[in-house]
């Protein structure tokens, strides 16, 4: 009994996800690229100013957020790529606020390292797009301690019913 109540719990999430209701605005792709407004401005903890480049691809599915990353900012030999599952909290509305987690990898000349981070995200949406500004809190396993950095860029959305 304990297993089909396990069942039925973890399936009517799933179900109401997948609904024919959902609109254009609520069910899309997108893929993104963005920069580290903080490391192009004033430089960060172990750097000049310098750029700090991110290109992603994601999907939207009404309240559910995915998007896979990958981050590039050769002035310190970083690089950094992860999934970041999130919450939209009002899909299909012009401002949309995000969170998320990101899971990822590090990757520095001498090692990778696994790398934890949370961000806040606010997007103002388009018909075809939207541009976001992201907060970041990572910790930096590489160098052992927190980051604090914001984003801003643009994505393109795609693959919905017109």
């Amino acid at each position: 009994m304990k297993k089909m109540f396990f069942l039925v719990l973890m399936c009517v999430p799933l179900h109401a996800f997948s609904q024919s209701w959902l609109t254009k605005e609520e069910d899309y792709f997108f893929v993104s690229t963005g920069v580290d407004i903080r490391n192009a401005i004033f430089g960060g903890t172990v750097n000049d100013a310098a750029f700090d480049g991110t290109y992603s691809i994601g999907y939207r599915n009404a309240g559910f957020s995915i998007l896979a990353y990958y981050e590039n900012f050769s002035a310190i030999r970083y690089e950094s790529a992860g999934l970041n599952p999130g919450y939209v909290f009002r899909p299909g509305k012009i401002l949309v606020p995000v969170a998320d987690i990101s899971l990822s990898f590090i990757r520095r000349p001498w090692k990778v390292f696994p790398s934890l981070a949370l961000n806040t995200r606010i997007e103002f949406h388009f018909s075809k797009f939207f541009i976001y500004l992201r907060g970041e809190s990572r910790w930096r396993t590489d160098y052992d301690f927190f980051q604090v950095s914001v984003y801003g860029g643009i994505s393109y959305k795609f693959g919905f019913p017109d």
